[in-house]
């Protein structure tokens, strides 16, 4: 095992930059999530640890030792991909088997040894009954826990996971989560793993890193990602319904400072006050901020019990498992809230709605916000 260290690590691609001076750390042991959305960095990233893709500047680091120059056979790092890469004249047993027979590890098992690790890893991953068979003759879903058997099977100083059970169902990929979290605690292993599903990196890591565009938005444990979000590119990439975010003005009046969007206004004191000002920016002679909340910091109520509470009639009501998602129409977006148990409101009924003050967020826009969703700006 060791710890994985990228300093300031760049990725050219011709003219285009991929990776744009990414650091981040991977402790020895560690359960570790790599997060983005399509396109930003992420499956690049796990190849230039692996070695498959030379960095264009900075530095790879297992322990103290700096790999950027060493070959991928010199790394020991095992690397499952999100397409299977099985091969169709082999059965399951020898497609699990065969990076313990690369001439390249020098392991040298016996066929006994060999058939144990085999064993072990289809065992814990429910498919020791499927050893026989080709992979012509195997489920999506049996062939994925098929790549990542293989990628399991050995011993390696670092596991890199690029989603490996995206095709997966909903029923296996909880299983398999499950799984994975078991294989990381059983053998300590370090494991960097590839999503672009905040759920998984939610459940799965130990800490993780929020990528956009190449670069680093976010570094933290998946509580503070998701509670503290940096940046309302975070808040609104993780979580379900996301965060919700309301674009206004900050204006003062007799010493008194109030956040005002066009359907409410919500009066600013103490670290709030001294955050909103913080990331707001000047346009056209107003003070321009973003309030970012989550669904379920929003809580309502048929009277009015906090100075800061405002009515709004409701557009939409989803009922879940345990909760409801009540949706609100606003000027410009729609707001969600997330109620505890089954919402007895009605729809075009009307509710006051009063933000919790220790869960309000203020960022700079960098997201464009629409009831239609999100996108870059």
């Amino acid at each position: 095992m060791a710890d994985v260290r990228l300093e300031n690590v760049v990725k050219m691609y011709g003219k285009k930059m991929a990776v744009r001076g990414v650091s981040f750390t991977c402790k020895e042991g560690e359960f570790f999530s790599i997060l983005g959305p399509t396109g930003a960095g992420k499956t690049t990233i796990l190849k230039m640890i692996a070695g498959i893709e030379s960095i264009t500047s900075g530095k790879i680091y297992f322990g103290e030792r700096v790999v950027n120059e060493l070959p991928p056979q010199e790394r020991n790092v095992s690397m499952a991909f999100e397409t299977y890469n099985l091969y169709p004249h082999m059965n399951v047993y020898d497609n699990v088997a065969f990076p313990l027979r690369a001439p390249r590890w020098k392991m040298k098992l016996t066929s006994e040894e060999e058939r144990r690790r085999v064993e072990e890893i289809t065992g814990f991953l429910g498919i020791d009954k499927l050893l026989d068979r080709l992979p012509q003759n195997l489920s999506g879903g049996q062939k994925q826990r098929v790549s990542l058997a293989r990628a399991l099977v050995r011993r390696a100083e670092v596991y890199l996971l690029d989603e490996p059970i995206a095709h997966l169902d909903a029923k296996l990929k909880f299983s398999t989560q499950t799984l994975l979290k078991e294989f990381a605690q059983k053998y300590g292993s370090t494991i960097i793993y590839v999503t672009h599903d905040f759920r998984e990196a939610l459940a799965l890591s130990d800490r993780m890193v929020v990528l956009r565009r190449g670069m680093v938005e976010q570094e933290g444990l998946p509580e503070e990602i998701y509670y503290y979000p940096k940046t309302d590119f975070v808040g609104r990439l993780v979580g379900d319904p996301p965060m919700n975010f309301i674009d206004g003005i900050l204006v003062t009046q007799n010493g008194r400072t109030v956040f005002q969007s066009s359907d409410f206004i919500f009066e600013l004191q103490g670290d709030l006050l001294e955050k909103a000002m913080k990331v707001s920016t000047e346009e056209n002679g107003k003070k321009i901020v973003r309030l970012g909340i989550r669904p379920e910091h929003i809580y309502l109520d048929v009277t009015k019990t906090s100075e800061n509470s405002f009515p709004l009639p409701i557009y939409a009501i989803i009922h879940e498992n345990e909760s409801s998602v009540v949706t609100f129409r606003l000027k410009d977006v729609f707001l969600y809230v997330r109620t505890t148990g089954f919402c007895r409101y009605q729809k075009s009924e009307k509710v006051w709605l009063v933000f919790d003050p220790e869960r309000v967020f203020f960022y700079r826009k960098t997201v464009e916000i629409s009831k239609e969703g999100s996108s870059e700006k």
